[in-house]
């Protein structure tokens, strides 16, 4: 694929991706957009509902108790029955031997008294019996069946008027009030809670109320952040009728509003983060494999290359030899015959090495390959490796140096592989060299392990290539490594032999001072 065109390849996939991560990213955020909103109008609507319920049940207890003064009695405030579903206080009080029990209904247009039934303390006991009925004129239910009806209709009635009566005197005392002796922080805790559980918003809250006259919180819930209440857009108005008077705010804030709304939207939100991800999971592998691909076909081009020059070489030195040994005058001068004959033997034997190495590249690629392991003397394997070079040394005016000190030599392992390490290791050396080589092999024993090591005083590998050179077609893409052909196999083969028998090998190097391989393997006795 050519360089141009997987570029533009690249830029449109990154582009798409990018795109798809921002349409995906810019829904989220409108999701929390909209989620925000929902849970503003939700918390509203709720905080609107207290105030008119704090209205209703302030409006409720000031006429019981207007109506109790003026009769002389004095209520007892219980609890609404069980049954019914008000958050509001019945109001009881005795006339005689009964009980009368009345109930005012607030909404938009009138407030209504009820008297729905009375009980006869003497015989069920004080407040032991009544039947409380809230209704409002608009779905009036029936009154019950009892002996005093007639009373009860003439008691309503009047009581219907002195309510008209006196709502508006008592509406006018109780403006005239601080608001924190028209309502306690409990209330509002109590009723915020409710309508807040009623209407799906769970999760602690603090509120507080503000004094919009001279911008002061009061009634502020025990813990709350003033600051925080003061920032807060959850506000509603208190006593709205009231115009005129002094006007109180309901301010309310979340602390843990974001978790709310994450929580609110976690299914979306984890379902589009997935997404997400496995676009760019597949986006991330899609790229790597087409950088693959085409540093595999770079790596094809250069093996096939560097290949051909390596067998060329070789090829052409025998056929030279075949040649001179051909003229009618040599074969009479046995030297000159014996000379050629060693050139064509080295050269055979340095394609035969590179045969090898890529014959066992392939199967080990594949896994198809077995090592024939045993008891083997490595000091014979390495002095048998180092004599096929002996002669490009001592024409290169170099030499191998033999610093065998190990006392216990003997491993498992394969010879033919094992001779084809030191084989590779002795020929970079020698071919990264632009000295007068010297190979320096050495070997020792430690613990249960024996160690060679093979120096040499080429031109060496710069640091930040030493973590890759033993990648497979791998090499060094600068410095004079480039003025000598190979085919980036040697080290990897090396690497992998090395491990098949539970070895290990590293590499120290440095520029023009050379480089260092350190190979350990186990003894036999510990196998």
């Amino acid at each position: 694929m050519k360089e141009r065109k997987l570029k533009i390849i690249v830029i449109v996939m990154t582009a798409a991706v990018i795109g798809l991560i921002s349409v995906q990213l810019y829904w989220i955020s409108n999701l929390i957009k909209v989620e925000d909103e929902r849970f503003h109008r939700i918390v509203n609507d709720a905080m609107m509902r207290v105030s008119h319920r704090v209205e209703e049940e302030e409006a409720a207890k000031a006429v019981v108790k207007k109506i109790a003064h003026k009769s002389g009695k004095e209520p007892v405030e219980i609890n609404a029955p069980k049954n019914v579903q008000s958050s509001n206080k019945v109001f009881v009080w005795s006339e005689g031997k009964d009980e009368n029990v009345f109930r005012v209904v607030a909404d938009s247009n009138h407030l209504n008294l009820r008297v729905n039934s009375f009980g006869d303390s003497s015989r069920h006991g004080k407040y032991k019996k009544f039947i409380a009925h809230f209704t409002d004129d608009r779905n009036e239910p029936p009154p019950p069946p009892f002996s005093r009806q007639y009373y009860l209709d003439t008691l309503i009635s009047s009581r219907k008027k002195l309510v008209q009566n006196v709502v508006a005197e008592i509406m006018m005392t109780d403006v005239r009030k601080k608001i924190e002796e028209r309502i306690s922080s409990n209330q509002l805790n109590n009723l915020l809670t409710q309508e807040l559980k009623n209407s799906g918003v769970d999760g602690s809250f603090y509120f507080g109320v503000n004094k919009l006259k001279i911008d002061s919180l009061t009634l502020v819930k025990p813990g709350a952040d003033v600051s925080e209440l003061r920032k807060s857009d959850l506000r509603t108005m208190l006593f709205p009728g009231e115009f005129f008077f002094n006007k109180n705010e309901l301010v309310v804030y979340f602390p843990n509003k974001a978790l709310h709304l994450l929580g609110s939207i976690a299914g979306m939100m984890s379902l589009s983060i997935g997404l997400i991800l496995i676009i760019v999971i597949v986006f991330y592998n899609t790229l790597r494999m087409l950088l693959k691909q085409k540093k595999i076909t770079q790596i094809k081009n250069d093996l096939i290359n560097n290949i051909t020059h390596e067998f060329k070489t070789p090829i052409s030195t025998i056929s030279l030899a075949c040649e001179a040994l051909n003229e009618p005058g040599l074969m009479t001068e046995k030297n000159s015959v014996n000379r050629y004959s060693n050139i064509i033997k080295e050269e055979s034997d340095r394609l035969k090495i590179m045969v090898d190495a890529l014959l066992n590249t392939a199967a080990m690629e594949k896994s198809d390959f077995n090592l024939k392991k045993e008891s083997v003397d490595l000091h014979e394997i390495i002095k048998n490796a180092s004599a096929k070079f002996a002669q490009i040394v001592h024409k290169r005016n170099g030499k191998i140096e033999f610093d065998l000190t190990a006392t216990s030599p003997n491993i498992l392992g394969d010879s033919f592989h094992l001779s084809n390490i030191f084989s590779n290791l002795i020929d970079n050396g020698i071919k990264y060299n632009e000295n007068k080589p010297i190979i320096n092999v050495k070997t020792l024993n430690s613990g249960d392990f024996i160690f060679v090591i093979v120096k040499d005083n080429g031109i060496g590998i710069p640091k930040e290539y030493l973590g890759k050179i033993f990648d497979t077609f791998y090499r060094v893409s600068g410095g004079n490594i480039q003025n000598v052909r190979g085919n980036g196999i040697g080290l990897s083969y090396v690497k992998r032999i090395v491990e098949e028998h539970d070895g290990r090998i590293s590499v120290h190097s440095e520029t023009d001072k050379g480089s260092e391989f350190e190979i350990r393997f186990p003894l036999i006795r510990n196998r």
